[in-house]
């Protein structure tokens, strides 16, 4: 059994319930190292895409362009972006596992544009 699936697919139910302000006080382990935005992040003011990787053994999304003087915390984006979903449509994701998150992203999504924090993001949405 891969514990790290069960506490991302916890946190899946956790949000798709309402219940996303539920923070653990650990940070939780990254699912088998895959990064769900990887190849839907890009940077707001140039539109490159951003990378991902690991800083201080944290995983994070990286711009090469340079216009973003920090890394972006991938769990949190992660977090704020499945919060997107849950809040209109519960049912895309309350049972999804973590490995299908970023597919029923990449169905859902164009691309998801972050500015100068986790925070400042856009969806764009498939029509």
């Amino acid at each position: 059994m891969d514990v790290r699936s069960d506490i991302v697919r916890d946190r899946v139910r956790r949000v798709a319930s309402g219940r996303s302000g539920e923070r653990p006080a650990q940070p939780e382990p990254p699912v088998s190292g895959a990064f769900i935005l990887e190849g839907l992040l890009s940077c707001r003011s140039c539109g490159i895409s951003l990378q991902p990787v690991r800083m201080l053994g944290q995983p994070a999304y990286r711009g090469p362009c340079g216009c973003r003087l920090t890394a972006v915390d991938a769990e949190d984006i992660e977090q704020l972006v499945l919060e997107a979903v849950a809040a209109p449509a519960p049912r895309l994701v309350a049972d999804a596992a973590p490995e299908e998150l970023g597919g029923i992203f990449r169905r859902l999504f164009v691309a998801v544009r972050v500015g100068g924090c986790a925070q400042d993001l856009s969806i764009v949405w498939r029509l």
